[in-house]
């Protein structure tokens, strides 16, 4: 199956998941670790998220590949219409904006992947390890030590200027009226020289070049005004996203400077794949119950000021700050930019929030884009554990370190 079906099924399976089906079963184990936290955050907050994603006709749809062995990163992107209905005891809350987006979607494979066959340690039953991303088939045992491959790594839309597919309906209205209006000019023509002149023959033959005249030079005239109302409105929409989005138009501008100083340590380093890690994980501390023993989050700030966020959405850029090297140790600092959907007092209210962020990880491991968090491997007995609340292999005690394999965030302020 290429990347685009993979990422079509995946949506189906997350519209799904919202109405409390399974976690979709090409969701990244990281994906659906956060995934799980935010539907027990909207569960908890008594709140029901219906998400839509609806395809639009004659959509953009493409995929772009970046090789970096032994895996291979495809960033999947269409046009669509997204977005998210909030509910509280069946009654309507909000609706986020709907309008065209396009939807950008990380799909991560390893060619030559042979899927891992995995026993459950409660009931022994065995089956290939995909089938347990929604725990044991026969028991139920939930558990996350394996990974496999291809799996959805991360996604995020962005808004766009015009929606093609409603302006193709605009335009064949606009045919339309132009039909109608020549239809009743050759009709009144043809009525007026044969009622009123008594000349049938003359009442057929002006009626039907007053129409075709008329639908001629009125269709031309009504497209040249749709046209110039369509100019308007895509200018007026562009100046408003740009005032809007400054920001992260600015942010944007540091990207190629982020990856001149990442490629001094990660060879072939995926900006990507970093993008989408960085928003699981911001993802992933925002939702969680309790971030005092996350291993994905060592800092010393409280961050209980984000227990009222439902709901977060990239807003498309992060502004890269700078980074250090200590001892061995590099530190990232940037400015993640997101939508943030908050819930006080059972009312929701949609923000544009900014967060100051700074990463870290050791430099004596080149970068995996197939590391997960929840499928760790223990240098000293080889056992595989889920290290997300773990700092010691549960099976020889021995102490284990996130950020010998991947990043950890150790700072997380508003911006």
């Amino acid at each position: 199956m290429d990347s685009a079906q993979i990422r079509d099924e995946f949506f189906e399976q997350y519209k799904d998941f919202y109405a409390g089906g399974p976690v979709p079963q090409y969701a990244s184990n990281d994906f659906a670790y956060y995934l799980e936290c935010h539907r027990k955050r909207l569960d908890d907050k008594g709140i029901t998220a219906v998400k839509k994603i609806e395809r639009i006709e004659d959509d953009i749809n493409k995929v772009l590949h970046k090789e970096k062995p032994p895996y291979v990163l495809d960033m999947t992107f269409k046009e669509c219409n997204y977005e998210t209905e909030y509910y509280k005891d069946g009654t309507f809350l909000a609706r986020s904006d709907k309008d065209t987006e396009t939807l950008y979607c990380n799909v991560l494979h390893k060619p030559g992947y042979q899927e891992e066959t995995i026993s459950c340690p409660n009931c022994g039953h065995s089956a290939g390890s995909k089938s347990f991303i929604n725990g044991c088939p026969m028991c139920g045992t939930r558990f996350k030590t394996f990974k496999f491959f291809p799996c959805v790594t991360s996604f995020y839309t962005l808004p766009k200027f015009i929606d093609r597919s409603k302006t193709e309906r605009s335009l064949k209205d606009v045919v339309k009226l132009g039909v109608i209006l020549a239809v009743i000019v050759a009709i009144g023509v043809f009525l007026y020289n044969w009622l009123a002149e008594g000349s049938l023959g003359a009442g057929i033959f002006f009626g039907i070049i007053a129409g075709l005249i008329t639908g001629w030079l009125g269709t031309i005239f009504l497209y040249l005004g749709f046209s110039l109302i369509l100019g308007i409105t895509a200018f007026s929409r562009m100046f408003a996203q740009a005032a809007d989005t400054s920001d992260i138009q600015a942010a944007r501008l540091t990207k190629k400077r982020f990856e001149t100083d990442m490629a001094r340590y990660f060879n072939d380093f995926s900006y990507e794949y970093f993008e989408g890690k960085i928003q699981d994980l911001l993802k992933s501390i925002i939702y969680s119950d309790n971030r005092s023993d996350l291993s994905i989050y060592k800092g010393q700030d409280q961050l209980g000021f984000l227990d009222d966020v439902i709901d977060v959405e990239y807003r498309g850029g992060f502004k890269y700050l700078g980074s250090t090297v200590v001892g061995d140790v590099l530190h990232v600092r940037l400015i993640n930019y997101v939508f943030c959907e908050v819930c006080i007092d059972g009312k929701i209210k949609k923000y544009q929030r900014s967060f100051n962020m700074e990463l870290i990880r050791r430099l004596n491991r080149a970068e995996d884009l197939g590391f997960s968090v929840h499928a760790v491997n223990c240098s000293t007995c080889g056992a595989t554990f889920d290290a997300m609340h773990e700092e010691k292999c549960p099976h020889c005690g021995h102490p284990y370190e996130l950020i010998n394999d991947d990043w950890v965030v150790i700072l997380v302020r508003p911006g």
